[in-house]
């Protein structure tokens, strides 16, 4: 393959001819366009998630070491689920901290806070997971502190940071993980419109993700709908959201299923459907 140093797009392109798959006979094997593989191969669309990964090995019919080669390293893997790991000690041991004392601990001022969760977002934007992985542990635990001081002024920081964490467990194939930070998002969001779209942007991308969404279609719907009318609805008037029958039917089916999150049903009384 002239070594294991060619980009995971060139890999892609080598492995699918020698298969003797055209672009299109290899999109159709993936449930993709033709146009996202010859972007994939050409090094314009990255591989991101391990899922999407594992996919286009099953479809070359290699495993996914031969597929990422040296792009992913063993050190670097080991790495990053350490850094993963440590993301879930710090989401984990936030019950343990709620409703002690901070005095004595320094917590960080807002605008600090606002700063460096606007570098994380910076980070997963520019795809710096790596980077994002190291920071999310000293990110969460400051957040914690700010919130436990003051949950008002708090839920400014921690909500963000939570769908920040959320949204880069996604791509890390974290499911389970990435489920319990979009929770505490729409947990520590109740209360707050504004707060509480953002959050339902997250748990929608999650539940889009894992299996445990009983419906694609819905949780797209409830991604895109749900928060479109919260985060309008300072400026809506309630008969106007009680006229969105869209909305209206996403959320009420979503808080009715037993296997929903229990943060539904504030989201639901929210929008006056239960």
């Amino acid at each position: 393959m002239g070594g294991d140093s060619l980009p995971i797009g060139r890999r892609v392109a080598y492995l699918r001819v020698r298969r003797k798959l055209s672009q299109q006979s290899f999109a159709d094997r993936l449930g993709k366009s033709k146009s996202w593989v010859d972007k994939v191969e050409r090094g314009v669309r990255p591989l991101e998630r391990m899922s999407t990964i594992r996919d286009v090995a099953a479809a070359l019919r290699v495993d996914t070491a031969t597929l990422l080669g040296r792009d992913v390293q063993p050190a670097e893997v080991a790495e990053r689920d350490a850094g993963v790991a440590r993301i879930r000690a710090a989401l984990s041991t936030y019950e343990m901290v709620l409703g002690r004392a901070t005095a004595g601990r320094e917590v960080l001022p807002a605008d600090r806070l606002a700063r460096a969760v606007g570098h994380a977002w910076a980070a997963y934007q520019q795809a710096r997971y790596p980077r994002l992985v190291e920071l999310l542990p000293g990110l969460l635990t400051e957040v914690h502190r700010a919130h436990v001081r003051d949950p008002e002024a708090g839920r400014v920081a921690v909500v963000p940071a939570y769908r920040v964490t959320a949204a880069l467990l996604v791509k890390l194939d974290e499911g389970s993980l990435a489920w319990l930070a979009a929770e505490r998002a729409m947990s520590a969001a109740v209360g707050d419109r504004v707060l509480l779209a953002g959050a339902a942007v997250q748990l929608g991308q999650v539940l889009r993700a894992m299996a445990r969404a009983r419906s694609v279609m819905l949780a797209a719907a409830y991604q895109v709908s749900a928060a479109r009318v919260l985060i309008r609805a300072d400026s809506i008037a309630p008969a106007e959201v009680r006229h969105r029958p869209a909305v209206r039917e996403v959320v009420a089916r979503l808080a009715c299923d037993p296997d929903a999150p229990t943060t539904i049903t504030p989201l639901a009384v929210s929008l006056g459907l239960l």
